[in-house]
């Protein structure tokens, strides 16, 4: 077993049965948000909108009849290397304040893990803020760092062209533009990025691209679209969640990181990083100013970032086989190294 073996807790351990939903939500209302929310209204969404989401995704630990413990797999598909494979996420992790540190969640973890693996899936991901604990079960830091946009006076800079989505007039171009982009329009492909096959994939992701606050711009080149950009507001600071473009319409993305600041009325957004140097000089030359936080494992302790990307493999000789390598050395390492995992925002959970 990789990592840390839990201790034996006193909860019974087992997946989510039909009927409890509510009974969960409960359980996860104890979550504690800054801005006051309720965590059964913000959790609700990842069991309700998620065209993946089976009870069987859900592992919980049962005491006197309650629960006071669980753990969500989100089954996705990830692209590396041209190609896709399956891929478990990990959310919804808590545990009641009166059942801590007593190996409730490490167990339940080692449950969903074993569950991924027997189900097929060769990686694993999570958001995490514990990144010490998740690393006794495998996961390592794996994010490359994001950076942070300061365009000061940036509605002058503004040209025509960009507005706001329009689900009945763009139907089908976030798909083609993500398409391309994904394929390497600036560059390299993007290897980790969610694969997004169908219509439900699309949906799922416009409804948990991770806070309801968010706005879609488009950038019309004539007779196609050149450019989209995906904004969010966490907590009052300005996101981007995703992007994509054409391979010539690095200015036309320039210009809705434009209009995005300039609708939210802010002169700073953070954005992750990715492989798009067109994109990094063009907002050089605007005047723009870049402060680029690393990767964690290259920031010292006291000024990481609260939260960061964590990936493991679940099976090596299973993930060697997908990419059609042999099993050696540090696989994942090898086959989706942080400088190139890209994970947009917009898929989280």
């Amino acid at each position: 077993m990789h990592g840390k073996v839990a201790a034996v807790t006193y909860a019974y351990l087992r997946t989510l049965r039909a009927g409890e939903i509510e009974v969960l939500l409960d359980l996860l209302d104890g979550w504690p948000f800054p801005d006051g929310q309720r965590g059964r209204d913000f959790f609700r969404r990842y069991i309700e909108l998620d065209p993946a989401f089976e009870p069987r995704n859900v592992w919980v630990a049962a005491l006197g009849g309650e629960l006071v413990s669980c753990v969500q797999i989100f089954p996705r598909r990830v692209r590396i290397s041209g190609r896709v494979l399956p891929m478990g996420g990990i959310g919804s992790v808590f545990t009641r304040p009166d059942s801590r540190r007593r190996g409730v969640a490490g167990a339940l973890l080692e449950r969903a893990i074993e569950a991924m693996r027997e189900r097929g899936m060769v990686l694993s991901y999570l958001l995490a803020e514990r990144l010490r604990w998740y690393g006794q079960y495998g996961y390592r830091p794996w994010s490359r760092g994001w950076r942070t946009l300061h365009w000061p006076g940036v509605g002058e800079l503004l040209e025509g062209g960009v507005r706001r989505y329009d689900p009945a007039a763009d139907t089908g171009e976030l798909e083609r533009l993500w398409s391309v982009y994904s394929d390497g329009a600036a560059g390299a492909p993007l290897d980790g990025i969610v694969d997004r096959a169908s219509a439900e994939d699309w949906q799922g992701s416009f409804r948990l691209a991770g806070t309801p606050e968010e706005d879609i711009w488009i950038a019309d080149g004539g007779t196609h679209r050149a450019a989209y950009l995906r904004v969010a507001d966490f907590n009052g600071r300005l996101r981007v969640v995703e992007w994509g473009r054409e391979g010539a319409a690095a200015a036309a993305l320039c210009e809705l990181l434009a209009a995005a600041m300039t609708g939210r009325g802010v002169g700073a957004i953070r954005m992750p990083l990715t492989r798009d140097e067109a994109l990094e000089g063009l907002l050089a030359d605007a005047g723009a100013r870049i402060d680029s936080q690393p990767a964690w494992n290259e920031v010292p302790p006291d000024a990481r970032p609260p939260a960061t990307w964590m990936v493991r493999s679940l099976d090596d000789a299973a993930l060697a086989f997908h990419l059609g390598v042999a099993n050696e050395d540090d696989i994942l390492a090898r086959c989706l190294p942080p400088e190139r995992f890209a994970f947009w925002e917009a898929d989280r959970f």
